[in-house]
């Protein structure tokens, strides 16, 4: 079969694409806006669709393959989003996962981790006038503070996808349609698209559905915090990306926008900043008053026509329970169901005793529908979407959104024994004020070995290894004091819980962090024999979120400082463990860390 090859100058990245010749109609309006003519060979590297004998399409990346059994146009996701990787891993200037729009030549960024809203936020300031960038790609360019927008499509989710096709800014624009949401890109994309545009602004949203609008102009100290937020996990950090991102956070405003609609309130702020030149705070303090009355006229609409920018609405809390189980999840309905029915179905004992809550962290990802068509068929669970923040720390929203006294969390893919809650309850009943953490055994997957904590020892980049206590042999045996154990399900009273650091990101680091924090406020962390539990750990389809060294040893970092521990032992292993790349990570942690001593003093 004849291919076609299309070469691509991004960010100032050159790749080379290659996709079946009868692709040529479908592939073309998306890129040759942004075609050279580099001879493929040429360039560092190649992304090829190819077809198999089946008809359906393989993504390959430098001839390894990324994704297998793709139709057309569902290929277009996967397609964009590896695009973006070859941007990142090759870019020496920081890329982020950004949207960009531009008015009268200055740009905005919309910056954030996936699910927070970028997309949809920048369609409808394209609605307002403004011209569309990027929607999650943009490199920083060579002044200090000018970008590169990836000028790519719009990959919205499948609800904001009608919505933002049916705006009249939109509405002629060449789209696809696929499960996964449209693909769409305006035709404004075929003008400067490779230009480096001078960046007036950086918005953080942070969506709320009934929040008061509230703009929040941030302290130059934090500025670089919510980059390195936005900063796309496949870059390669250095000392010279490092720097850069530091030198555009000291020179451009960024200011967090916390909103349960967008309204002219918004508009009117970035107009004012824009073209009146006002700072950010001065302006954000002028539509202080204006942004309460935008609410109440947001909290009266009760009715949203389809073309209205309307933005999901959080479940309400439901009636007080004497224990709640929560679960954090990000694309893995497959866990989260078979977990949620196995309490249902082998613990009826205690059905009418418990409050289930599911925390999604991609309510807006693949499996966000499906999870929310459960929680309104079964009736059975709280469906909670946080979009805002990514990661395991996440799960800190099970004990603010829980209405029980006494609280497990419990990963979304983990299974209890029969009779293991019935006991918790007992034990709860026995001990009403404990401020102790909770867990139990691991089971493995032959249901014979047990792991009772885990060894205060590092290796292969985490604190802990799993270990055996004799005195948990016995399901009938006294609780007894462990050093750790994993996160995979614990417990405690809600009121205890001290919280993990506001500061973590991504995954990493809450292992012994949260234990030791639970014993310096004076509770103990305590093997209950009887609370067994089995862990599905492979994921033969991968892993669905983005698992970084930068996240992990900066969580640590953090982690360690705020609880006074020495980081000698821990520092020394990442740098064993990680090699090279891990000194320009610890560098800028140790800065960061540094600037929070400063920003907050004693």
């Amino acid at each position: 079969m004849s291919e076609s090859t299309i070469s691509i100058t991004l960010c100032g990245i050159d790749l080379a694409l290659l996709y079946p010749a009868d692709l040529d109609e479908e592939i073309w309006p998306y890129f040759w806006h942004v075609a050279n003519d580099s001879q493929p060979g040429a360039l560092p590297a190649t992304l090829r669709l190819y077809r198999q004998a089946s008809g359906r399409l393989e993504l390959h990346r430098d001839g390894a393959r990324v994704w297998k059994d793709l139709s057309w146009p569902e290929a277009l996701h996967p397609l964009l989003d590896e695009i973006g990787r070859v941007v990142a891993a090759a870019s020496v200037r920081p890329v982020l996962r950004a949207a960009a729009v531009a008015h009268e030549g200055k740009v905005v960024l919309i910056a954030g981790p996936p699910g927070c809203g970028k997309t949809s936020l920048a369609a409808w300031l394209v609605d307002k006038g403004f011209q569309f960038l990027a929607d999650d790609l943009v490199c920083l360019g060579d002044a200090e503070t000018s970008v590169r927008p990836g000028s790519l499509a719009l990959a919205p989710h499948p609800q904001a996808s009608a919505r933002i096709l049916s705006s009249p800014a939109f509405i002629d624009a060449y789209a696809s349609l696929t499960h996964a949401g449209a693909v769409i890109k305006p035709e404004a994309l075929a003008e400067e698209h490779a230009a480096e545009w001078p960046c007036a602004l950086v918005l953080i949203p942070q969506r709320h559905e009934g929040a008061e609008p509230e703009l929040q102009t941030v302290s130059s100290d934090k500025c670089r915090f919510f980059l390195e937020l936005a900063q796309h996990p496949d870059q390669r950090i250095s000392a010279a990306t490092e720097a850069k991102l530091t030198d555009f956070a000291r020179q451009v405003p960024v200011v967090r926008v916390r909103f349960g609609q967008p309204g002219d309130w918004l508009d009117r702020f970035l107009h004012r900043t824009l073209d009146a030149g006002l700072p950010a705070a001065n302006a954000a303090h002028q539509h202080k008053t204006e942004a309460r009355q935008q609410l109440d006229t947001v909290a009266a609409v009760t009715v949203h026509p389809a073309g209205d920018w309307f933005f999901p609405k959080p479940a309400t809390a439901a009636p007080r329970r004497r224990l709640s189980i929560g679960m954090a999840t990000f694309d893995d309905y497959d866990g989260v169901y078979f977990t949620l029915q196995a309490l249902r179905l082998y613990h009826p004992e205690v059905a009418d005793d418990l409050e289930l809550l599911v925390v999604d962290n991609n309510p807006n990802g693949m499996c966000g529908d499906a999870l929310r068509r459960l929680a309104k068929g079964s009736g059975g669970f709280r469906y909670i979407p946080v979009a805002e923040s990514i990661g395991t720390a996440v799960r800190d929203f099970v004990m603010q959104e829980a209405a029980g006294e006494h609280v497990v969390c419990l990963d979304c893919h983990v299974l209890l024994v029969p009779g293991a809650l019935a006991r918790l309850l007992d034990y709860f009943e026995q001990h009403p004020d404990s401020n102790d953490l909770l867990q139990g055994p691991l089971v493995s997957d032959d249901l014979t070995g047990l792991s009772t904590h885990w060894k205060a020892e590092w290796a292969g980049g985490m604190y802990g290894t799993w270990a055996l206590d004799a005195a948990g042999r016995d399901p009938e045996a006294p609780p007894f004091d462990i050093p750790m154990q994993g996160l995979g399900l614990y417990a405690c009273r809600r009121a205890a819980w001290p919280g993990y650091n506001k500061l973590f990101r991504g995954f990493g680091g809450e292992e012994g962090y949260i234990h030791e924090k639970f014993r310096q406020a004076g509770g103990r962390t305590l093997c209950l024999p009887f609370l067994r539990w089995i862990h599905r750990f492979d994921r033969p389809m991968g892993a669905p979120y983005t698992i970084s060294w930068h996240d992990r040893i900066r969580n640590y970092m953090i982690g360690f400082d705020e609880l006074g521990l020495p980081m000698d032992e821990m520092l020394a292993h990442f740098r064993e463990h990680v090699g090279p790349s891990a000194e320009p990570i610890i560098r800028n942690c140790w800065e960061e860390l540094e600037r929070l001593r400063i920003a907050q003093p004693g």
